[in-house]
């Protein structure tokens, strides 16, 4: 990719009015200037897609769909449709871009004749403006540098990088075969094995270039029955991808390690089901804890943290206990609060 050449910045709009000028204006001031920015408007109730439509008459980069509610995915997937540059990024609309977001990414691209970029990220509280202190420390944990493909897959299994696209810039050609699969809400796990698969280079650079917004609204962030399904189902996927390219490609320990990640992803998932739903012996609390001690067969319990390891034994033998648990989340919340 030329460094001058077209980015497209693909940003899905959903009832996000309080948090997406600030998106919108840190995307209009990248020092990179060629850019294509495309405002998927899934149905927007708050005066989003009206807000979308002040920023397209005043730049004439900004270009806006508007059609009916479909989710994140679908609107992500009708960006990746209508784009026309040479590489493409995506930032939520609560998030925001540092100013030199596109332009290191692009010259990185550029440089090394990359697929993809990946670029440090920040995370910040859902309440005031996104703005670097400083003292944030930045994710992904990888090591800066430039990856082949067995060596971006196995950070990715090993989880020093993230899997959000939020953070990266793409090479077009990656997304000709690849779409996100909609009605599901962790779309980003099963994109980020299939993408990382096409990949001959990845370049990974140290500076911060995103800001994240934490939400505690969001929707993956809910332990809701329906959720818990969809990360567990992409999870499957990822760990089957894991287990027919071992020991070729991957490591029986990280192997290990990803069983053991699922296993406590899931005990979490478990603790804040029944701390929400408040019935540890309702059909799907149930199915839950028959999920969890089935992953307990192939994940070595002696590697976990000893919490997770205490929740395991409780679960199993008496899982009526852990109901202690959602009063414990409340005595401290209240306490905290005092």
């Amino acid at each position: 990719m030329n460094s001058r050449g077209l980015v497209s910045v693909i940003i899905p709009v959903y009832n996000v009015r309080p948090y997406l000028e600030e998106a919108l204006d840190s995307v209009l001031r990248q020092s990179h200037r060629n850019l294509e920015i495309l405002l998927i408007d899934d149905g927007s109730t708050d005066g989003s897609g009206e807000l979308c439509d002040v920023y397209a008459k005043k730049d004439g980069r900004v270009h806006v769909l508007h059609r009916i509610h479909k989710g994140l995915s679908a609107a992500r997937n009708a960006g990746l449709d209508a784009m026309t540059g040479d590489a493409v990024a995506f930032l939520d609309a609560d998030d925001a871009y540092a100013p030199g977001f596109v332009e290191e990414t692009v010259s990185a691209m550029a440089r090394e004749g990359a697929d993809l970029v990946i670029c440090r990220f920040t995370s910040h509280p859902e309440a005031g403006p996104l703005r670097l202190e400083g003292s944030e420390k930045p994710s992904p944990s990888i090591a800066t540098g430039n990856y082949d493909r067995p060596g971006i897959l196995r950070a990715l299994a090993d989880g020093t990088v993230n899997i959000s696209v939020w953070n990266k810039l793409y090479a077009r050609e990656l997304w000709k075969t690849v779409r996100f699969p909609e009605g599901h809400v962790y779309e980003d796990v099963d994109v980020a094995f299939g993408i990382f698969s096409l990949c001959r280079s990845t370049v990974v650079l140290d500076r911060p270039l995103v800001l994240h917004r934490r939400r505690a609204g969001s929707i993956s962030g809910t332990c809701s029955e329906e959720n818990i399904r969809d990360r567990d189902l992409a999870d499957s996927h990822f760990a089957a991808f894991l287990e027919q390219h071992t020991p070729e490609l991957f490591t029986p320990g990280q192997l290990e390690h990803y069983r053991r990640t699922r296993l406590k992803r899931m005990l979490q998932y478990y603790l804040g089901y029944i701390a929400s739903a408040k019935k540890p012996k309702n059909p799907f609390a149930r199915e839950l804890r028959e999920r969890i001690l089935d992953y307990a067969k192939t994940a070595e319990l002696r590697g976990c943290p000893l919490r997770a390891r205490a929740v395991y034994h409780v679960l199993r033998i008496c899982p009526v206990l852990l109901m202690i648990y959602p009063l414990y989340r409340s005595v401290r919340h209240v306490l905290h609060r005092l």
